[in-house]
């Protein structure tokens, strides 16, 4: 084994143990649990194996193994922004909602005085 594929194996454990722990703690839905092991499995595998990303590039047609994990990588970082967007974007209607709500209700309760 390499340098590299020790590291990187290492911080996975990390990434999964941590993951687990906050599963655990029920900071984590199970959805995600199961995405966060599913990913760093699958970096432990591109690590160890790293022939395993070469076949999978020249099914897509790139060029090398790496491409392709960088490709697929910034695809599920645009996703996962895309989410978070969208999700703050809820928050903030909700927060303005409940803002218009409390002032109404203040103001009806000063008028009732």
């Amino acid at each position: 084994m390499f340098t590299y594929q020790i590291i990187i194996l290492i911080i996975s454990l990390v990434a999964i143990g941590l993951g687990i722990k906050r599963y655990h703690e029920d900071n984590m839905s199970l959805i995600y649990f199961v995405a966060w092991i599913f990913i760093w499995i699958l970096i432990i595998l591109f690590s160890i194996f790293p022939g395993i990303s070469s076949s999978i590039a020249s099914i897509f047609g790139f060029g090398r193994g790496l491409d392709t994990l960088y490709i697929f990588s910034t695809i599920l970082l645009f996703y996962i922004v895309f989410k978070l967007y969208n999700k703050i974007d809820d928050q903030n209607k909700r927060i303005n909602d409940l803002v218009s709500e409390l002032a109404i209700y203040h103001e009806k309760k000063e008028e009732d005085e």
